[in-house]
């Protein structure tokens, strides 16, 4: 697993959906902070190898010193770098040749739906899903021109209004050629009984194409049978608890969280009675973390 400093451009109600959330005014962060904490990421590294810097916050191509931080960013030293991006901007003419020269190597996307109406009507902006599918592909191709190893994960926000579009939006990845997908509970109100199958087939669907597809904000204790695609930021290092672990809320039953237990034992734990109950709190307990 890779490991990314985050560095925020500013902040945006983006990657999310609007009827599940309110849309927040967009605001771009100073140049000069932005050079100040990729200095300060670097400066700070503690893991093995050259630092890894993920841009994230807000659309980045709406910064109008992009570029600039990019070139900020390989002069520091990072060893990768990473956009949060609905990739729009890279179908424009050049923009996919100029971004990778700059030195992106790893780009992140996010999918609502597997359709334009189901896609545009959670994002909130007619011709999204147009514009990121065809942003991902010329990505993807100026890559393949010029002999440039990428990796390219969708982030799928999954909530009431896209649970049942899951397995359908993996499918949709694995064809665009993306290498991973990530598919985060970001909706305190989603019944996780519910939410189940539908992550179990969307997981299923990823291996059938051949794509890795990884959980965010399901208990270990829910993941019957693919816990393995839990977010190793929720099992965490072998009989040792997670920080997400030692704040949720089914902490004192999940055998995730019990020191020495066999990974095998999650398949079979069964989640206690008020385990839908104690859904809200269940989400509201897993504290984003940047992971790569």
């Amino acid at each position: 697993m890779l490991s990314f400093a985050s560095i925020n451009l500013g902040d945006s109600g983006a990657f999310r959906c609007v009827r599940c959330h309110r849309a927040g005014a967009e605001t771009l962060r100073d140049t000069q902070e932005v050079l100040a904490a990729i200095e300060a990421a670097t400066s700070t590294w503690s893991s093995r190898g050259m630092p890894n810097l993920a841009l994230t916050g807000v659309e980045p191509f709406s910064h109008p010193n992009l570029f600039g931080i990019l070139a900020a960013c390989v002069s520091a030293g990072a060893g990768r770098i990473r956009l949060e991006s609905d990739a729009c901007a890279l179908a424009a003419s050049g923009m996919a040749e100029r971004t990778l020269s700059a030195g992106v190597r790893h780009l992140t996307f996010p999918l609502l739906g597997s359709s334009s109406d189901r896609h545009d009507g959670l994002v909130g902006r007619r011709g999204s899903f147009e514009g990121t599918v065809a942003g991902v592909r010329t990505f993807l191709n100026a890559a393949l021109e010029t002999g440039t190893n990428v990796h390219v994960v969708a982030r799928v926000p999954v909530c009431r209004h896209n649970l049942d579009d899951a397995p359908a939006m993996v499918t949709l990845a694995a064809e665009l050629g993306a290498n991973a997908v990530t598919l985060a509970i970001t909706d305190v109100d989603l019944d996780l009984r519910r939410a189940e199958p539908w992550l179990s087939a969307a997981c299923d669907t990823g291996i059938v194409c051949a794509t890795w597809v990884e959980v965010e904000g399901m208990p270990c204790g829910r993941a019957s049978g693919w816990h393995l695609h839990l977010s190793s930021m929720y099992r965490g290092i072998p009989g040792e608890k997670s920080a997400a672990c030692r704040s949720c809320a089914l902490v004192r039953v999940c055998s995730g969280a019990i020191p020495g237990a066999s990974p095998s034992v999650l398949s079979t734990l069964a989640p206690p009675p008020d385990a839908v109950e104690t859904a809200e709190k269940i989400a509201r307990s897993f504290a984003p973390l940047e992971v790569g």
